[in-house]
């Protein structure tokens, strides 16, 4: 959008050149050439431009996605300094990735969709929790995010699963409802968000144990992950990270 406010003199230039062309004034040429040339860059340049321009102005999210972070128990705990920081982090998550909907199994349209910004929300919620106190928060790893409504099958895997996540392809696939129960409702459901975010951030150290030491200290044992997920390959390392940052701020949660 920023590009587009610095494209208005350029477009000013070459329609005031053309003119002066056509009242005989030849010189003028070059204000044309000029005027084009600068637009054309500024179209190959207007995603950096914008992202930098950003970068330094955060936008802060409109009243909808401020009404579904209260619906977030990480955020209702922060302070109103931290919940500007989320606000902004949030907002520029959402910038830097894409999010695309698949179309239902009832849908005579089988092309994806640009998700809602609530549901680009839902899926950026859990890494900024996640890289909450951490410098690089964007998570460059991944560029796209595909949702389905539904348990899903892929190339990869071919039993129904909930999440997966493909850094060759930089791409997280999840089942929306269950990502949203897990962002929503993170002591009641596992939060899968976090979980393939987690597994895909190379600079995040986790404490790691095995899993009989996990279900002994937890309650919970691989079994419950497996069936959540739909996978058999559960990652241990990614679902403590998980456990650790949900239960490092239930304690200050208010009744």
């Amino acid at each position: 959008m920023r590009a587009l406010h610095y494209s208005i003199p350029l477009v000013i230039l070459v329609l005031f050149s053309t003119m002066m062309v056509f009242l005989g004034k030849q010189s003028w040429v070059l204000g044309i050439g000029i005027g084009i040339v600068g637009m054309v860059s500024l179209y190959f340049l207007k995603d950096a431009i914008d992202w930098k321009y950003y970068l330094k102005n955060p936008p802060l999210p409109e009243a909808p996605l401020l009404q579904l972070l209260f619906e977030i128990p990480f955020y209702r705990q922060l302070n109103d300094q931290d919940r500007i920081k989320f606000q902004k982090r949030l907002s520029l998550f959402m910038i830097a990735h894409d999010y695309k909907m698949q179309p239902s199994k009832r849908s005579e349209d089988d092309d994806a969709t640009d998700a809602a910004e609530d549901i680009k929300a839902i899926c950026s919620i859990p890494a900024i929790i996640l890289t909450f106190y951490e410098e690089n928060y964007l998570l460059k790893e991944i560029e796209q995010v595909v949702l389905y409504n539904h348990p899903f099958p892929s190339p990869r895997h071919h039993e129904l699963h909930s999440c997966e996540s493909n850094k060759e392809d930089k791409v997280l696939i999840f089942s929306l409802p269950h990502l949203e129960k897990g962002v929503k409702e993170p002591f009641t459901y596992f939060d899968v968000g976090m979980y393939e975010w987690a597994r895909i951030s190379d600079n995040i150290s986790y404490h790691c144990i095995d899993w009989n030491h996990f279900a002994m200290s937890q309650g919970v044992g691989k079994e419950a992950y497996e069936r959540v997920i739909g996978l058999s390959h559960i990652d241990l390392p990614a679902v403590c990270r998980v456990t650790e940052i949900h239960q490092g701020y239930i304690h200050t949660m208010k009744p």
